[in-house]
């Protein structure tokens, strides 16, 4: 009987120090607070860093939470864990490879009112999954664009 509960308290333990499941507002899109945030392998400081963003606003999908520590996906598809300070609830995105993007002043409206140079990062103000044209903002600049020319870290 002894080594049964022993077990059992084992694997309690080992349960309870596993991540919790998504909460009922996970996954969502946010993007890096900082130009440096550490990735590590597990939701802690005792995991080891895979990798380290070197740009701020990199867009990223939160999948879960445990402690303070979210896990997140990258646009190119990769986890890791980072420190939910290191976390904007703002989404972003990135501009596609290839020629410039145009912004458009209306949804309507075909006439770009600016150019966005590949790789720039811009907030997301308003774009369902269905979408035709995304409603995003730059530099003070609120206009739309073609949903196609946005990486952006997929959430499910």
């Amino acid at each position: 009987m002894g080594k049964i509960s022993y077990a059992l308290g084992i694997i309690f333990t080992l349960l309870l120090a596993l991540p919790t499941h998504a909460q009922s507002d996970l996954p969502k899109e946010a993007s890096l607070k900082r130009s440096e945030v550490y990735v590590r392998s597990g939701p802690g400081t005792r995991y080891p860093i895979l990798w380290v963003f070197q740009r701020k606003g990199w867009p990223v999908a939160l999948l879960n939470k445990y402690d303070n520590w979210f896990k997140i996906r990258d646009v190119e598809g990769e986890e890791g864990w980072v420190y939910v300070g290191m976390v904007s609830g703002q989404a972003t995105a990135i501009i596609s490879p290839g020629e410039p993007a145009l912004l458009s002043k209306k949804t309507d409206d075909k006439g770009a009112i600016y150019r966005l140079a590949p790789m720039v990062i811009v907030a997301i103000e308003d774009c369902p999954v269905s979408a035709t044209e995304c409603k995003i903002s730059y530099d003070g600049k609120v206009g739309y664009i073609n949903p196609n020319r946005l990486l952006r870290s997929q959430t499910n």
